[in-house]
C-alpha cells in the first residue's frame, strides 16, 4: 500500500468529515490518494459544493451541530457529547452503511463512527492530528479555558506534565461515559475511553513526524503528512491588482476562528498595509484597505504576504511553514492551542490571546522599519 492509492480495491467508501471546512477540505486531498473508488461524503449546507466540485457524490446523515460543538469546545465543555446526540448520530451513520453498503468508512472528527462501522463489520479508517493519537510523544498542554489554567502553571514543568497525565485518563474516560453505555446495550466491544473511540481499523496521522513526534506506532497507524488543499486555480488575479509597495498581511480564521479581537484592523491605522481576508465577508475584517474574499489559495497568496495571521488551524499552519511566513496565531478552542504550543516550542508562531491588538500592532511597526 503506498501513499498515491491507499486503497486500490476499496469499491466504495463512504467519507464523514466533521462539518467545517477545513476537515472537509483535507478529506478531499484525502479522497484523492483512492483513485479506484466510487467516493461519497457525508452531505453539508456549507460544504458541499467544495465535494461536487471535487467531483464526489455526497449522501444525507444526521451528525454534530459544528456551531454547537464549537461553542462548546471554546469553554472546554464537552456537554455535546451527551448521551442522546451520540446515538442519534450512531444511529443514522449505521442507516447510512447499510443502505449504501460501503467496502469501508473513513472518519474525520467522527465520535460516533467506529461503533457503526463495528456493528456493520465495515472497516474504519480514522484520519486524525498527530496530537490526537495515543502515540503522542510529548505532553498537550492544559488548555486556557480550563479551570485550573492559571493554577498549573505555579507548578515545576515535571510536576506540571505528571499532573496533566493524570487528569488527562480520567477526563477521557468521563467523556466517553456515553459511548460506554451505547456499547453495552448495543453489545459492541468494550473501549475504554475517548481515544481509543476515535482509532479505527486504520489510522492516517495527516501531521509530520517532526512537528507532532509519536512514540513506536502500530502497524495500523501511519503518517501521512499534511493534507493541503489545492483548488488547481489560481490566485493571481488578486495579486495582480496588489500595490507593489504596500505590504500584504493575510488573516485567515478558518470557519471556526474569532474575528471580533481582529476588529482594530478596520481602522484606518492599518491602511499602510493591503489587508486580505478570508472567511465569512460578513464576518472579516471591514476598510478600504481590506480585501475580503470567502476562500484564498494559500499556495498563491502566502509568498507575497509579510505576515500571516490565523487561527492555529492544522492546514493554514503548514502552509505558513512552507512558506516562511510569520505567523501570529489567535485560537479558539483547545486543538488549536495545541497547534500553536508547538509551533511556539519550535519558534515558528506566536500566540497572541493575551493581547491580540498589542501583539499585532508590535510586529506591525517591525514591518514598517
Amino acid at each position: 500500500m503506498n501513499d498515491s492509492a491507499l486503497d486500490k480495491a476499496a469499491e466504495r467508501i463512504l467519507i464523514f468529515p466533521f462539518d467545517l471546512m477545513s476537515h472537509y477540505l483535507r478529506c478531499i486531498e484525502l479522497a484523492k490518494r483512492y483513485p479506484q473508488a466510487e467516493i461519497l461524503f457525508a452531505s453539508s449546507e456549507k460544504y458541499s459544493s467544495f465535494v461536487l466540485k471535487a467531483g464526489y457524490k455526497t449522501f444525507d446523515v444526521e451528525r454534530f451541530e459544528a456551531v454547537k460543538v464549537m461553542e462548546c469546545v471554546a469553554k472546554f465543555d464537552f456537554s455535546w457529547l451527551n448521551k442522546a446526540d451520540v446515538e442519534r448520530v450512531f444511529l443514522s451513520h449505521l442507516k447510512a452503511i447499510r443502505l449504501l453498503k460501503p467496502n469501508r468508512v473513513i472518519g474525520d472528527m467522527s465520535p460516533a463512527l467506529k461503533m457503526a462501522a463495528e456493528l456493520t463489520h465495515v472497516p474504519y479508517t480514522a484520519l486524525m492530528n498527530g496530537y490526537m493519537s495515543r502515540h503522542y510523544s510529548q505532553v498537550r498542554a492544559l488548555p486556557s479555558s480550563h479551570p485550573a489554567h492559571n493554577y498549573i502553571s505555579l507548578f515545576t514543568p515535571a510536576i506540571r506534565k505528571g499532573i496533566i497525565r493524570f487528569a488527562e485518563k480520567i477526563a477521557f474516560r468521563i467523556v466517553h461515559k456515553p459511548f460506554r453505555q451505547l456499547r453495552r446495550k448495543y453489545r459492541l466491544k468494550r473501549v475504554l475511553h475517548y481515544l481509543l473511540e476515535m482509532e479505527g481499523d486504520e489510522n492516517l496521522l495527516c501531521d509530520e513526524a517532526w512537528l507532532f513526534p509519536q512514540k513506536a506506532l502500530p502497524k495500523n497507524y501511519r503518517l501521512i503528512g499534511p493534507l493541503l488543499y489545492d483548488t488547481g486555480e489560481k490566485g493571481a488575479v488578486v495579486m495582480d491588482i496588489l500595490p507593489s509597495e504596500k505590504k500584504v498581511i493575510l488573516v485567515c480564521m478558518g470557519s471556526s476562528g474569532n474575528w471580533q479581537p481582529l476588529s482594530f484592523l478596520s481602522s484606518s491605522h492599518s491602511a499602510s498595509f493591503i489587508i486580505i481576508t478570508a472567511g465569512d465577508v460578513s464576518k472579516t475584517i471591514q476598510g478600504n484597505h481590506v480585501i475580503a474574499l470567502e476562500f484564498v489559495s494559500l499556495k498563491e497568496i502566502l509568498p507575497r504576504c509579510s505576515l500571516l495571521i490565523c487561527h492555529g488551524g492544522n492546514g493554514t499552519i503548514y502552509e505558513g511553514i512552507e512558506h516562511r511566513v510569520p505567523m501570529l496565531c489567535l485560537t479558539s478552542h483547545f486543538e488549536q492551542e495545541w497547534n500553536v504550543q508547538r509551533l511556539e516550542e519550535l519558534k515558528l508562531a506566536v500566540r497572541i490571546n493575551d493581547d491580540p491588538q498589542g501583539m499585532v500592532e508590535d510586529h506591525l511597526k517591525k514591518l514598517t522599519i
